[in-house]
């Protein structure tokens, strides 16, 4: 995982050639929580869609891995039984992604530098979780690639709430 997720920020900072297409959220979204249903199930974590936004243009495998990281994250430090919203919406003429948990939240001195690499808060609890700590650095690059941002609110005790923010330049493919 480590080799792999290496070799993703590599290429990512290589300024690789996106194939962006109109994705439709609907399906995407669907797709990664199908390939997630093991995780979801053993942590007895319910996640609920909302799509305002029906189509998203991006390259379909990075917009899957950043969907993946984030719902991963959600799901290995939201508590057991614990929520998950991912919602897609219009915004400003662009598309957001976000994906919100109701776990026990992050601290304001550790939002800043969460897309760092091999940054981890709370480090003996991350060993036990696995994880390579690359996660949210490389959905950071992702969405610099596609000229979006990605960022984080969260209150201790009240989850946290990454949004993705994607240029709108679908208002012909809607």
């Amino acid at each position: 995982s480590l080799i792999n997720d290496l070799l993703d920020l590599s290429s990512l900072d290589n300024g690789i050639e996106l194939q962006k297409t109109a994705v439709n959220t609907r399906e995407l979204t669907d797709r990664v929580i199908a390939h997630l249903e093991p995780r979801r199930v053993e942590k007895k974590t319910a996640v609920t869609v909302e799509c305002d936004a029906s189509v998203v243009l991006a390259d379909s495998i990075r917009l899957e891995q950043v969907l993946v990281n984030l719902l991963e994250n959600a799901m290995k430090y939201g508590p057991e039984g614990g929520t998950i919203r991912v919602r897609w919406e219009k915004r400003d003429g662009q598309t957001a992604l976000m994906v919100m948990d109701n776990g026990r939240g992050i601290l304001p001195e550790h939002q800043a530098r969460l897309f760092e690499r091999f940054y981890r808060i709370d480090k003996a609890r991350s060993r036990e979780l696995g994880g390579t700590g690359l996660g949210l650095a490389i959905v950071k690059h992702i969405m610099q690639v596609h000229g979006g941002t990605v960022t984080v609110q969260s209150e201790v005790g009240k989850g946290a709430e990454f949004t993705c923010l994607f240029p709108d330049q679908l208002s012909s493919v809607e």
